[in-house]
C-alpha cells in the first residue's frame, strides 16, 4: 500500500484543491494473499484479526480502509505450526491442495487441464439450461449462468447476483436439521477437542447457502451440506491430547487412549460424522 502524495522527506503530505484526496491516496488492494501468516509474530496475527474484523488497518500516520469486496487469503504449509486461535477462527473457509493433485496453473498445456475445463464446462452448461425459458425469472437466471461460466473473469456485478441468489436458496427444515446434527456430532466427537464455535455454526450456514447457486440451483442439497462441512471445520477442529481425552474421567488406560487417537485428523473426524450422521432424502 502506497501513499501517492508521499514525499521523499517523510512528512505527511498535504493536499490541496486539485491534488488527490487522502481517502484516495490510502486506497488498499481488494485481494490480500498473505503468504507463512502463521509463522509471523503474535502481534503481527493479531493485526490481521483486526483487519478482518473491522476492514480497516491501522498504521502510526494512517488509517487503510478496506474496499468492498474485500477478499484474505492466508496461505499456510501442512504440519506448520497453527494461526492464532482467534485469527484462525475468523478465517472463513479453508482448502487443502495436495502436490499429487498437480498444479494446472503450471500446467496448462498439458491435455489433463484441457479435458477437465471441457468437462466442467459441458455439466455447468447442462444444468444451467433446464427450465423454461418462458419464464421471465429463469430465463434471467440462465442468462446469468452462461455469462457467468464462459468467463474466467468475474466483476462485482456478478458477486452482487450470487449473493442475491444465496440470499434467496430454499434451506428445507429437513436440511437445517441435518446441518445441526452435523455440528451436534461433531462437538461431541471424543478426539475434538475445541474448534466447532458459534462463529464456525454462522459460516457453515453461509456457505452452505452460498454454494446453492455456485452449483446452478436454486435450494440446498445434503451434498452441499457435507461438501461446506469439509471447508468450515478442517482448519478450525482441534484434536485432544491423549490426556485430556474425556475417558481418562473415567479409568481409561492412557497408552490405549494414544494408541486409539493416534493417526486421528480433521479430515477424518469429519468424514466419520458425515458417515454417521443419517442424510434426509
Amino acid at each position: 500500500m502506497r501513499n501517492k502524495g508521499s514525499s521523499s522527506s517523510g512528512q505527511r503530505p498535504v493536499f490541496n484543491g486539485d491534488q488527490t484526496k487522502p481517502e484516495e491516496a490510502l486506497r488498499a488492494a481488494n485481494v490480500v494473499i498473505v503468504k507463512n501468516l502463521n509463522h509471523a509474530a503474535r502481534k503481527i496475527q493479531i493485526q490481521a484479526l483486526e483487519l478482518l474484523r473491522t476492514t480497516r488497518i491501522f498504521t502510526h500516520t494512517a488509517v487503510y480502509s478496506m474496499p468492498k469486496p474485500f477478499l484474505f487469503i492466508a496461505l499456510t504449509s501442512t504440519g506448520s505450526q497453527p494461526l492464532v486461535n482467534h485469527l484462525n477462527d475468523h478465517i472463513f473457509m479453508s482448502h487443502y491442495h495436495d502436490s499429487q493433485d498437480g498444479f494446472a496453473n503450471l500446467e496448462e498445456g498439458s491435455e489433463w487441464v484441457e479435458d477437465d475445463r471441457a468437462s466442467l464446462s459441458s455439466v455447468v452448461h447442462k444444468s444451467a439450461v433446464k427450465g423454461s425459458t418462458r419464464d421471465p425469472l429463469v430465463s434471467s437466471k440462465v442468462r446469468f449462468y452462461l455469462a457467468f461460466y464462459s468467463s474466467s473473469l468475474m466483476i462485482v456485478q456478478d458477486i452482487e447476483t450470487l449473493m442475491d441468489l444465496r440470499d434467496a436458496a430454499v434451506i428445507s427444515p429437513e436440511i437445517v436439521r441435518y446441518l445441526q446434527n452435523v455440528v451436534t456430532f461433531l462437538r461431541i466427537h471424543r478426539a475434538v477437542d475445541g474448534g466447532i464455535s458459534p462463529a464456525a455454526t454462522k459460516h457453515f450456514k453461509l456457505l452452505v447457502k452460498s454454494l446453492a447457486p455456485l452449483h446452478s440451483l436454486d435450494f440446498v442439497t445434503p451434498s452441499l451440506v457435507a461438501l461446506a462441512a469439509r471447508k468450515i471445520y478442517r482448519h478450525r477442529i482441534h484434536i485432544t491430547a491423549p490426556e485430556d481425552e474425556r475417558s481418562m474421567q473415567y479409568g481409561s488406560n492412557l497408552a490405549a487412549v494414544a494408541a486409539l487417537l493416534e493417526g486421528v485428523t480433521a479430515e477424518g473426524i469429519i468424514e466419520e460424522v458425515l458417515a454417521s450422521v443419517e442424510a434426509p432424502l
